[in-house]
């Protein structure tokens, strides 16, 4: 008798994916859409690897969408199991989670303050310290489902996994976690950064290991075990493509992405179910204005009108890119341009730390990010920031300060005289943020 199951991770309910309210509705659709493919399956269980909300905070609509499809599992008595992940996981005693395991919804596992003792649930203490794990029999076969929240790369710096995470038999043990060597292997446009731990972090001895917090499918061994990430149910950003392009100065050459789904495990092998979602195409050129309009116009026809569309173009001379609108009818388009600047003539390369204050750097860098939202965070910094003219006015109070104790001090007329000359001019103009950053 073998155990059959999903996996799913990273879903993202309530995400409102570039601003776009309906998008919130395409992540609950697709995640409605998995939970029925699973009991169609007609899976003993089902894993959730994290990340179920975007937001640790989700608002009621969310919370509603995510009770009324946990109910699909529930009215078929389907145990779901889950971990908080990065983007749902809070430091308050109670979160989201907690809300749906109350419901009778899912059953979470990790550390915990107090015991749980169900027909899904068993609690044991190890290092002083409570841990629920869930437990599933089948006939004559027990199976243990160990789990933890997201932790950071510090938690994995002053801990090792191995002391808490203990399996007695069959078991699985489920993280929301980024792994090294995955990022080596799959060199991701985006996510780069995104691990906290390697291979060798795992605890030995556990059939399959329920992988989440990455938005591609990877897979790899440990031990006797699988090491398994499903990805996320929909696309997270243009280097999560359907389909890519890149001129390479005689043609278009395609190279298709990957699909998107969850997994369906049996006997601790994992298969993957494929879902129908919103495509992603993305496409880079650099050409001349004319050789670029007469490919993109040609390319466009290979484009569906449903796509989100992300078009990065690169030329010497700057030039008129509203065409672009007129070239692709998508859904939605995100342009990037960059164009060679004209050289001014005889000056002097200015460093970006020289030109820019402190402030203006840290809203550059901000907004610079692959898929810029964090608006909040650039208008409290602008909110807090001091004008250009306020800067140079204290540095001008600062510099007549120090002419004065070189008088005192009788330093050389020359070196004084420089000084005073350079507060008198006139402080220059600071470049306007706003012109740059639309550059």
């Amino acid at each position: 008798m073998t155990f059959k199951f999903a996996h799913i991770a990273d879903v993202h309910l309530g995400f409102e994916q570039y601003r776009l309210p309906y998008r919130a509705e395409e992540f609950r659709r697709t995640f409605e859409t998995a939970i029925k493919k699973a009991v169609e399956e007609k899976v003993d269980f089902i894993l959730i690897a994290g990340d179920l909300f975007h937001r640790s905070n989700p608002n009621p609509q969310t919370i509603k969408e995510a009770i009324d499809i946990l109910l699909i599992p529930k009215e078929e008595g389907i145990p779901v199991f889950a971990v908080e992940g990065n983007h749902d996981r809070t430091q308050k005693r109670i979160s989201a989670y907690n809300l749906l395991e109350s419901l009778g919804l899912m059953y979470v596992l990790g550390f915990s303050e107090e015991k749980k003792e169900n027909k899904y649930q068993t609690t044991e203490k190890v290092n002083g310290k409570l841990i629920v794990k869930g437990v599933f029999e089948k006939g004559n076969k027990t199976l243990e489902i160990y789990g933890m929240k997201f932790m950071s790369a510090a938690w994995f710096e002053r801990n090792k996994l191995s002391e808490y995470f203990k399996p007695s038999g069959d078991a699985i043990l489920m993280l929301h976690q980024g792994i090294k060597e995955m990022m080596e292997t799959l060199r991701l446009e985006t996510q780069r950064d995104y691990f906290e731990m390697t291979l060798g972090d795992l605890p030995e001895g556990f059939l399959y290991y329920a992988m989440g917090h990455i938005h591609k499918r990877w897979q790899t061994n440990k031990g006797l075990g699988v090491v398994a990430y499903p990805g996320s149910l929909e696309r997270w950003d243009f280097g999560d493509y359907e389909m890519r392009y890149r001129w390479n100065g005689n043609a278009f050459i395609p190279q298709t992405g990957e699909d998107k789904g969850f997994l369906v495990v049996e006997d601790f092998k994992p298969r993957f179910v494929k879902l129908d979602v919103r495509p992603f195409y993305d496409v880079k050129i650099k050409a001349d204005e004319s050789v670029m309009k007469t490919e993109l116009k040609k390319l466009s026809t290979k484009i569906p009108k449903e796509a989100f569309l992300r078009v990065d173009i690169e030329s010497e001379r700057p030039f008129d890119v509203s065409f672009l609108h007129e070239t692709f009818k998508v859904e939605y388009l995100h342009i990037r341009t960059k164009f060679k600047r004209s050289s001014t003539g005889g000056g002097v390369k200015t460093n970006a730390k020289e030109f820019f204050t402190p402030l203006e750097l840290k809203i550059i860098e901000l907004v610079g990010e692959k898929d810029f939202e964090d608006f909040e965070e650039v208008i409290e910094l602008l909110l807090k920031g001091s004008s250009p003219e306020k800067e140079a006015t204290s540095k001008k109070e600062e510099m007549e300060e120090e002419v004065k104790e070189e008088i005192k001090e009788e330093k050389p007329n020359l070196e004084v005289e420089r000084k005073i000359k350079k507060i008198k001019e006139p402080p220059k103009k600071k470049s306007d943020l706003l012109s740059w950053l639309n550059g």
